[in-house]
């Protein structure tokens, strides 16, 4: 997405005032802030293809491996890309449509791996007016891509398109998570300070056509979320702004509503030229960064404590 765009249509000079610069100054100074130890430059993605990477995703299935996909405009198909930059794959998902992905994640349930994607961007709120398609997810068992040489393009099914509506409206969105342990998808929208809604649907793994309403459970003041992502506990959940970032920890015992009634743990992200991602690693002990543009770095962060 162009920020600078995005910031005059729903900002207009309020970004500019004083008033605003305050409000930030006090949201942040209300938030435990750590230092998180230095972020580590992996490598630079060299596929000249990945040029907007709007979602990543550990693979459950490739070692040393991420997955990665565009923003808009680009076809419904992922890189299979290695931490040493290089891309393994590209794979394009049948029965499916790239209207604006946002953000993906990767997870495991009784050793299956999973993919989800959100084309889930509404800049414009428009999604589902007239002949507009409405937001929704892409259920996908991980593909296993054969060792080849050179960059080999596969096809793959969905296992399920999951379309949803809000149950409060039309709001534009980069961040997706799910949460293994509750059996819950979460996203949150991108907004102003106390715009922004945390929402939750039910994780269903067998039916392949699916219609969610997805209920809000938290408002948090977490002003232009980019990414999402929660660990593979389920206990962690890790926001990416356009400040910085925001670690929220679940206790055994209660929900992501409750969580977000307690501080957040903010910390520093590595410089990136537009950075709309960040994943766990499959340990759950590492971040993954990449930002958009053409080779930009892949960054590996520890998980702030």
């Amino acid at each position: 997405m162009d920020w600078s765009n995005a910031f005059e249509r729903r900002l207009g000079n309020d970004i500019m005032t004083p008033r605003f610069h305050v409000f930030l100054c006090g949201l942040l100074a209300a938030i435990q802030t750590v230092a998180a130890s230095e972020p580590v430059k992996l490598s630079t993605i060299q596929d000249e293809d990945i040029n907007e990477s709007s979602g990543i995703a550990a693979s459950y299935t490739h070692h040393n491996a991420i997955w990665v996909h565009n923003d808009s405009g680009d076809k419904p198909q992922l890189y299979l890309v290695g931490t040493n930059g290089e891309t393994q794959a590209v794979v394009n998902l049948r029965d499916a449509d790239a209207v604006d992905w946002e953000d993906m994640c990767s997870f495991s349930v009784d050793g299956k791996s999973w993919l989800l994607i959100g084309d889930i961007g509404d800049n414009g709120q428009v999604r589902g007016k007239k002949k507009n398609a409405g937001c929704c997810l892409y259920l996908v068992n991980e593909p296993k891509v054969p060792q080849a040489n050179g960059r080999p393009k596969i096809s793959w099914s969905i296992a399920a398109k999951i379309d949803f509506d809000y149950e409060d409206g039309r709001w534009d969105c980069e961040g997706l998570a799910v949460d293994v342990e509750r059996k819950e998808i979460l996203v949150l929208t991108k907004g102003l300070p106390g715009k922004s809604g945390l929402f939750v649907m039910p994780l269903d793994l067998q039916t392949r056509h699916q219609h969610r309403t997805a209920q809000r459970i938290a408002s948090p003041y977490i002003p232009f979320v980019t990414a999402l992502d929660i660990s593979p506990s389920g206990r962690t959940m890790v926001v990416g702004t356009m400040l910085n970032g925001l670690a929220v920890t679940r206790k055994a015992d209660e929900s992501w509503k409750d969580a977000f009634t307690r501080l957040g743990t903010a910390f520093n992200l590595p410089p990136r030229k537009q950075g709309e991602t960040i994943c766990f690693d499959r340990s759950g002990r590492w971040l993954f960064l990449t930002s958009e543009g053409k080779n930009q770095p892949l960054w590996r962060m520890p998980v702030p404590e």
